[in-house]
């Protein structure tokens, strides 16, 4: 049976809300070039995410970290990472669509 986590819980925060936990700027700069570098692996493959969804992505954080939000800049970093990750996925599945048919 799947169980619920928040989004805390999920980077191992336990029972910390986001009205408690205070903004750390230097953890949200090791956390985006931790993200950046995954992302950037993932697309070295040749696989880039639509323009539209990085927009977008790029928007959630900047409004989480506007906010000084660190769930929210957490939850932000894993969908962009995320989102390369689905691009990539999309690419494979055509190509073994091609290879196939």
């Amino acid at each position: 049976m799947k169980t619920d986590t928040t989004p805390a819980q999920r980077y191992g925060r336990k029972g910390v809300s986001t009205s408690e936990e205070q903004w750390n700027e230097l953890e949200a700069v090791l956390l985006l070039q931790r993200a950046g570098r995954l992302v950037q692996e993932i697309e070295s493959s040749g696989t880039r995410m639509l323009h539209s969804d990085r927009k977008l992505y790029h928007a959630r954080l900047v409004a989480a970290h506007d906010a000084q939000d660190m769930a929210a800049y957490r939850i932000a970093l894993e969908g962009y990472v995320e989102g390369a990750r689905m691009s990539y996925r999309k690419a494979t599945v055509r190509q073994q669509k091609r290879e196939e048919g």
